[in-house]
């Protein structure tokens, strides 16, 4: 039975989940904190925001981290936003090991789901709390957050919601485990799944088809990273959508 005060191996790979460690440390565990070489931007700022609350990130490369986190004794495995897939061989050394996967398993499984949450215009969406198992995201649920989507959310809006609610999640699936609850085998049958990674070409919308059929669809392209896009006369045109009147408070669609 998982006990207050053991320590975490936490693989870290999500940018701007950082949070969820500091909650973490802040309620009395001791994390470890292993991160991917590289990263972008807002992951370097992750790092930075974790190291200046005094946890530091060891970085580890693809033919290092499995001996990293092995080598580091500790009660629990839990990744975090971890972008490699993690080998039985790894995670079966830990009495403990979870997953915290970004959306309402177990729909949407696979590594960017949330573009496709938007696209299929769902009404929710939310976090899971999963035990690590062979199949990618496909082990029993521990708990799940579950949070209100609006018609105009986008990838950035979707996921600062859904990782606000990680850190009381986390620590709901700790208490459960603490208490000895079992956890709840996923309905196969129920599941839908997204494996392929999501990269620039993915933004290409239909010119012939109306702004309102494809509004789902360019609220669903990162503006920054791979911005909804069509060609006209052989040139790319790049898509942006903002509500001027947004109401006060919300954070969706700029």
């Amino acid at each position: 039975m998982l006990e207050a005060n053991h320590s975490w191996v936490v693989l870290f790979g999500g940018a701007q989940r950082e949070e969820t460690v500091l909650r973490m440390r802040d309620c009395g565990y001791e994390v470890r904190v292993l991160v991917p070489h590289g990263g972008t931007e807002k992951f370097l700022a992750s790092q930075k925001r974790l190291a200046s609350k005094q946890i530091s990130c060891s970085e580890v490369t693809r033919e290092t981290f499995e001996l990293e986190a092995t080598s580091r004794s500790g009660f629990g495995l839990l990744s975090l936003g971890f972008p490699w897939r993690i080998p039985q061989s790894l995670y079966g050394n830990f009495e403990v090991a979870l997953n915290v996967h970004p959306t309402l398993l177990p729909h949407y499984r696979g590594p960017t789901t949330g573009a496709y949450v938007l696209i299929n215009g769902e009404e929710f969406s939310g976090s899971t709390v999963h035990q690590i198992s062979a199949d990618f995201d496909a082990g029993p649920i521990i708990a799940q957050s579950r949070v209100p989507l609006s018609p105009f959310e986008t990838v950035q809006s979707l996921q600062r919601k859904v990782y606000a609610s990680e850190p009381d999640l986390v620590m709901e699936a700790l208490m459960k485990i603490q208490n000895g609850e079992a956890p709840t085998p996923q309905n196969t049958s129920e599941g839908s799944e997204f494996p392929k990674s999501r990269n620039p070409a993915d933004s290409e919308i239909d010119p012939n088809k109306s702004l309102i059929e494809l509004f789902n669809r360019i609220r669903a392209s990162d503006e920054l990273y791979f911005p909804a896009f069509f060609f006209h006369h052989g040139e790319k045109v790049c898509v942006k959508l903002w509500r001027p009147d947004k109401p006060g408070g919300e954070d969706d669609l700029l």
